[in-house]
């Protein structure tokens, strides 16, 4: 973070431009290791330029997210990356600031520095903009000076200040970050350290020292520990069944009896004994397969928490974690390591984040989503944690309350048709047996409306279809006998009100003509888990009967 005085720090501030101009190669005096007298702003047009600095740190790329503000004192060192060569632009100068004021006489003192220097990131284009409005003055400027360009380079000075960043920590933690990914993708493969330093172009043992500040491991025990986690995953799964031979070898061991010895080290148990356990202590990334653990007796260590009520103390601890691929990733890898985890167990969606920053501290999971209904989720994470008894004794319970709320509406119900149909931030969904519709299609055995119904008819029960988006004027396609909606905010729910009193063919359909429908909560009838389905059942025990007596518009 910039000291606060830097934003200020570039006020009454005198400018003496020595040069400035634009160049097709490395320039001269930008390629050699004499010391600067002036302060030079340098920046690449086209392709990239190497420069090393004097502080010891590698060598680092100078291309076009970045400028280089070398100040008096500091050798330039510059020389073109790649086969293309490099163009670079850049001004030369001296800074003045005030030091002092004497009646109507002003100090000034010649500056060595700035808050900001070295290779800088910079967002956007306004430095090269400018630093190229700057070196087109240069021909003028021999003739009739710089004063037109005083304030074009006060403005790219205060620019790069406000909103530049040191890169030489980015440029590392990206070489480190590009050794980690090597090793978390070839962890079979004999790899080498000087290999992978070399890749890195640092020098060995400084590498060695450099990853361990980032990962806190060495490289040698970041990649056992890679290999030892993917062991202990396939010993979890698929592999249980598998020679330790064939495991030890997928794993980068060809000595079976060196992976054992190397294994019982780390896990406390053999490679037999450790598939035959479940993992104790669990960090679960996916909010709804934290819903899985708990209907299973787990209590994870730390989790992703459902959007739904759960009681205060049925978690360890709340971590914060993308939903979606797309989401960041906001969890510090200090918060892991000081959990100890046995197993990160996570949808597919996040894997690849979960695999990039955590393979190294436990060995991770993912059961899938769409490929597997919720009865498919629990019987796989079941498997994981041992649970097969408490898997049967939940779907025992599901299906109790079901064939309950079934008896107590059916009389209502009849051979009634629906539709579930959910106002989104970007649209309407019409869904199927997942989600909004797996209590009344999939739990209660009802009748979808005939289009869903028809499409369903396509894949296996809860899998391979979700929902599907409609326009306004489409809902006339999806008649049924009753409706039901969803919405998540009061915007929507006033858009869907809307739509029910003034759209004809909303008006036209079945459902709203007799009064059979509802608008409900999404946020209660959206989540995909064991625990949200048994309260959604429940709901719809008095539900049912009020909606098909018309009695249940709008709530």
């Amino acid at each position: 973070m910039l000291p606060r005085w830097s934003k200020s720090f570039l006020k009454g501030a005198i400018y003496e431009i020595e040069e400035a101009g634009s160049s097709a190669s490395v320039p001269d005096w930008a390629g050699s290791s004499d010391p600067l007298s002036h302060f030079a702003l340098i920046a690449a047009v086209r392709g990239e330029a190497l420069w090393q600095p004097d502080d010891g740190l590698p060598p680092m790329r100078l291309k076009g997210d970045s400028a280089l503000l070398l100040s008096p004192g500091e050798a330039p060192r510059l020389e073109p990356e790649g086969i293309e060569g490099v163009e670079l632009q850049w001004i030369v100068f001296d800074l003045f600031l005030p030091e002092s004021r004497l009646g109507e006489r002003r100090s000034f003192v010649r500056q060595t520095a700035m808050p900001l220097q070295g290779l800088l990131r910079v967002s956007g284009q306004r430095h090269r903009r400018l630093l190229r409005r700057l070196a087109a003055q240069a021909v003028q400027a021999r003739e009739h000076g710089w004063h037109g360009a005083q304030q074009l380079l006060h403005d790219l000075l205060a620019s790069l200040i406000a909103g530049a960043r040191p890169a030489a920590r980015d440029e590392l933690l990206d070489r480190l970050d590009r050794a980690a990914e090597t090793m978390q993708a070839a962890y079979r493969e004999p790899l080498r350290i000087e290999s992978l330093a070399e890749e890195a172009g640092l020098h060995p043992g400084y590498f060695s020292q450099v990853f361990k500040q980032r990962w806190g491991k060495t490289p040698l025990a970041y990649l056992t520990a890679i290999r030892l986690n993917r062991a202990k995953e396939l010993l979890l799964g698929e592999g249980r069944q598998r020679p330790i031979r064939e495991i030890a070898a997928e794993c980068g061991y060809p000595d079976e009896f060196y992976f054992s010895r190397r294994f019982k080290a780390d896990a406390g148990r053999s490679p037999a004994r450790y598939a035959a356990s479940a993992p104790a202590r669990i960090v679960c990334l996916s909010a709804p397969y934290t819903d899985h653990l708990l209907a299973l007796g787990v209590q994870p260590a730390a989790a992703q928490l459902p959007a739904y009520a759960l009681a205060p103390d049925a978690l360890a601890r709340g971590l914060r974690l993308p939903e979606h691929a797309v989401d960041p990733w906001e969890a510090q890898r200090g918060d892991f390591e000081e959990l100890r985890p046995e197993l990160i167990l996570c949808k597919p969606n996040v894997e690849a984040k979960a695999r990039e920053q955590l393979a190294d501290i436990a060995p991770v999971r993912s059961v899938p989503w769409n490929g597997l209904d919720v009865y498919g989720q629990m019987e796989e994470i079941a498997r994981l944690t041992g649970r097969a008894d408490e898997a049967r004794r939940w779907r025992e319970r599901h299906d109790a309350l079901a064939a309950r709320v079934r008896s107590r509406t059916e009389a209502a119900v009849g051979g009634a048709s629906f539709t579930c149909l959910a106002a989104m931030r970007r649209g309407l969904r019409i869904y199927g047996e997942r989600n909004l519709g797996h209590a009344l299609y999939r739990s209660l055995g009802y009748a979808p409306g005939g289009r869903i119904a028809d499409e369903l008819r396509q894949h296996p029960p809860g899998t391979g279809f979700n929902w599907t988006a409609i326009a306004p004027d489409e809902l006339r396609r999806y008649e049924s006998d009753a409706l039901l909606l969803f919405a998540g905010s009061p915007q929507e729910r006033e858009e869907l009100l809307e739509l029910v009193a003034r759209n004809p063919h909303w008006q036209r359909h079945p459902a709203i003509r007799s009064g059979r429908w509802a608008l409900l909560d999404r946020g209660f009838w959206l989540p995909y888990a064991p625990g949200a389905l048994l309260r959604q059942l429940e709901e719809l025990e008095p539900l049912l009967p009020r909606l098909m007596a018309g009695q249940a518009a709008p709530f």
